[in-house]
C-alpha cells in the first residue's frame, strides 16, 4: 500500500495547482521611437447570450427526527440536522471576455501593456481627450464570441474516476489540464486631430470611462482578430484565480494586436 500512498501524494501537488498562461509570449517588434498619441477607448462587445447550469450549495438546517430510537434513546438525533445541498439554476450570461467587469479590467490592462510595449507613445484613455492635439490614433476594440479550441479535462475527469478504483491511472493527473481560449472580435482605428474629441465624447453607465462619437469620422482601418489564450492548471485546482490569469493573457495579446494596428500605414489617398 505504500507505492498507493506516494502515488496519492505525488498526484495531489500538481492537482491542486491553480491556472497559470502556458505557451510563448505575443510577439511585438521593438520599440521605433516614433512618437504617437494613441487613445484608448473602454471596450464594447458583441457577445451572444449563452444559457449554462450553475451549481451552487445551500446549507439546510433542521431539527433532530422525533419518534423511535430517536427521541427516547438519542440515536437518532444526528438525522435531521441539515448539511449542504446542491441547487442548480440556469445561467444566462456573457462570457468570460465579454462580461462588464472583465472589459473594464482589459480596459485597464491594456492602457498599461500597451504604454510597456511602446515608451515612445503617448497612450491614454478618453478622459484626457480635453487636453490633446494634434494627430492621434483612436483605437476601438469590440469583442464577439469565444470558443475553447483545445481542452484535455474531458481525459483527465475520465481517469481521475477510474482511477479512484485503478490507482496507476491516477498518474495522468501529474500533469495539469491544458485548455485554449479563442477569443474575436474586431479592431478599428481613427486617425483623427485630438483636438476634436472633446466635442465627442460620450458616457455610458457600464463603462470606465467616456466612449467616442465616431460618426462622421471617415472609414476606420479595420482588422479582425482572434486571440488564443492558452493555460494550465490542475485538475482539482481552485477555479476562482482562472478569470484573472485568462483576462490577463487577453490583455497580453490584445496589446500586441493594437500596436500592430496602430503601426500599419493607411491605406494611400486616392
Amino acid at each position: 500500500m505504500r507505492w498507493a500512498l506516494l502515488l496519492g501524494l505525488a498526484t495531489l501537488g500538481p492537482g491542486c495547482a491553480t491556472a497559470r498562461l502556458v505557451g510563448d509570449p505575443p510577439f511585438s517588434p521593438a520599440d521605433p521611437g516614433a512618437r504617437r498619441v494613441v487613445v484608448l477607448e473602454p471596450l464594447f462587445e458583441t457577445a451572444e447570450w449563452q444559457t449554462r447550469t450553475q451549481t451552487e450549495y445551500a446549507r439546510v438546517t433542521g431539527a433532530p427526527i422525533g419518534g423511535g430510537f430517536g427521541s427516547s434513546t438519542g440515536f437518532g438525533a444526528s438525522l435531521g440536522t441539515g448539511g449542504d445541498v446542491a441547487i442548480q439554476r440556469q445561467v444566462n450570461e456573457k462570457h468570460l471576455y465579454a462580461r462588464v467587469a472583465s472589459l473594464v479590467e482589459v480596459h485597464r490592462q491594456l492602457l498599461a501593456e500597451v504604454q510597456r510595449l511602446r515608451p515612445s507613445w503617448r497612450v491614454t484613455s478618453t478622459s484626457a481627450a480635453p487636453s490633446l492635439s494634434g494627430p492621434a490614433s483612436l483605437v476601438r476594440v469590440v469583442v464577439s464570441d469565444s470558443e475553447k479550441i483545445e481542452s484535455n479535462r474531458a481525459l483527465k475527469n475520465t481517469a481521475f474516476a477510474f482511477g479512484l478504483v485503478i490507482l496507476p491511472l491516477q498518474i495522468i493527473n501529474i500533469w495539469p489540464v491544458e485548455e485554449t481560449d479563442r477569443v474575436y472580435g474586431q479592431l478599428l482605428r481613427y486617425e483623427v486631430d485630438g483636438a476634436l474629441l472633446k466635442e465627442r465624447l460620450v458616457r455610458y453607465p457600464t463603462q470606465p470611462d467616456y466612449a467616442i462619437n465616431t460618426s462622421d469620422l471617415g472609414a476606420p482601418l479595420a482588422r479582425q482578430f482572434g486571440l488564443d489564450v492558452a493555460y494550465e492548471e490542475g485538475l482539482l485546482a481552485d477555479e476562482t484565480p482562472r478569470g484573472p490569469v485568462l483576462l490577463q493573457g487577453f490583455a497580453q495579446r490584445l496589446a500586441a494586436a493594437v500596436v500592430a494596428l496602430v503601426e500599419e500605414p493607411s491605406a494611400a489617398p486616392r
